[in-house]
């Protein structure tokens, strides 16, 4: 996994140094903006080791199981132990185990770890950085940018929570540990007694409070030992299967655990999309935002695209656009009409309606914008002049002019 790069950052285009690069990719850019400190909490950094399930199997057979023989009429505990690097060495050597006084020791118990594998079922991705989401999120309620406010009451207020302290884990390793149990006993009977209280706990979780891990029993072996000039010794071993998961405090230089905070408001943003129509080029408001209207005027935020432009609708800009009204001209001479309304100010430019934001119609004929000349003004009156040699006839005073648009 690559390291994050730390220096020799432009920050206007956001390059790190090519020479700093270990991996496929490009390298990890260190964002500040995510470390939060953590010399102030009283969080554990969470780990969990190879020793940690030697020390949870180790503590499962002696406080859960407590195996148990009957020598001498007596009831005697088997004492339990790990196989270190001398006292596996003579267990493999001679069979057997002394103590510091060359005395045989039986009945005894000895655990050893075979190997460690990753679980076939559950791998991790074949990749050198792990994904930003996998993460296991941890969230408590209170924290000290979240405190009761309890200065008149005892009782604290059910006051609404600004944020939440959250930790994140990194999803440990899903491994397989196998171990060797081996067994000593002086007789068989004892052996016999001795397997028998171990069996039941096959596929149990073993381990302590923290640390439990299903463990699976396989095919028990038995074997005599039989050694010169000492009594004869009864050997079992059995195999352990112990499903158990893998989490350090750090990997690859970088810690397990995370803390950061909720942001204390949580809004979406919603998009409409209204193709080639520029929503301030037009009479017609698009269906689209009809359908989000009420949504804008209760609040929402609501972007709309279209024309090559984005704008963010507010109430006032959907009140605006919405507000498309008809009025009437009054006739002047056969080229000239004369509306005495002024047009609307567009909250968005803080400007007048333009001419694309009117249509006019003489007699319920639409006229196009080039056959008349009228730049429309927020002042009224205002002089309308038509080219009725392209029109194909004057006004009149019975024609019947419609000017459509946002007026104020």
């Amino acid at each position: 996994m690559p390291r994050l790069n730390r220096e020799n950052i432009d920050r206007k285009t956001n390059k790190p140094n090519p020479k700093s690069t270990e991996g496929f990719g490009d390298d990890l850019l260190l964002n500040r903006a995510n470390q939060t400190r953590r010399d102030d909490d009283v969080i554990k950094s969470t780990q969990r080791t190879l020793y940690d399930i030697d020390y949870a199997i180790k503590w499962f057979v002696e406080n859960e199981i407590q195996p148990q023989i009957t020598a001498n009429q007596q009831l005697i505990s088997v004492p339990i132990i790990f196989a270190s690097g001398e006292k596996w060495d003579n267990v493999r050597r001679l069979g057997y185990l002394r103590d510091e006084k060359g005395m045989l020791q039986s009945p005894l118990i000895m655990l050893k770890r075979n190997s460690v594998a990753e679980r076939d079922n559950q791998r991790s991705l074949d990749v050198n950085r792990p994904h930003p989401s996998n993460y296991i999120v941890h969230r408590n309620k209170y924290n000290e940018r979240n405190r009761y406010e309890d200065d008149l009451f005892p009782i604290p207020k059910n006051l609404p929570a600004e944020s939440q302290k959250i930790y994140i884990v990194d999803i440990p390793k899903y491994v397989t540990i196998e171990y060797d149990m081996m067994l000593w006993c002086d007789f068989t009977t004892q052996m016999n007694d001795l397997v028998d209280q171990i069996l039941p706990y096959g596929r149990f979780a073993w381990g302590n409070a923290g640390n439990k891990f299903q463990t699976t029993i396989g095919s028990i072996s038995f074997e005599t030992v039989n050694t010169i000039g000492e009594d004869r010794l009864i050997r079992a071993t059995i195999p352990l299967t112990v499903l158990g998961t893998l989490l350090s405090d750090q990997e690859a230089r970088i810690s397990t655990i995370k803390k950061m905070f909720s942001p204390k408001k949580l809004s979406f943003d919603q998009y409409v999309d209204v193709g080639n129509t520029n929503i301030f080029q037009t009479t017609s408001v698009p269906i689209e935002l009809l359908q989000v209207q009420s949504s804008v005027m209760s609040g929402l935020s609501v972007t709309v695209g279209g024309g090559g432009a984005v704008t963010n609708l507010t109430p006032d800009i959907m009140f605006y656009l919405t507000a498309v009204q008809e009025r009437q001209a009054t006739f002047v001479n056969a080229v000239t009409a004369q509306i005495n309304f002024g047009s609307a100010v567009n909250p968005v430019t803080k400007l007048g309606a333009t001419y694309h934001e009117f249509d006019i119609f003489i007699n319920g004929q639409y006229i196009d914008k080039a056959l008349y000349n009228w730049t429309p003004s927020i002042n009224a009156p205002q002089i309308i002049v038509f080219d009725t040699t392209v029109i194909g006839y004057n006004l009149t005073p019975a024609d019947t002019i419609i000017i459509k648009g946002r007026w104020a």
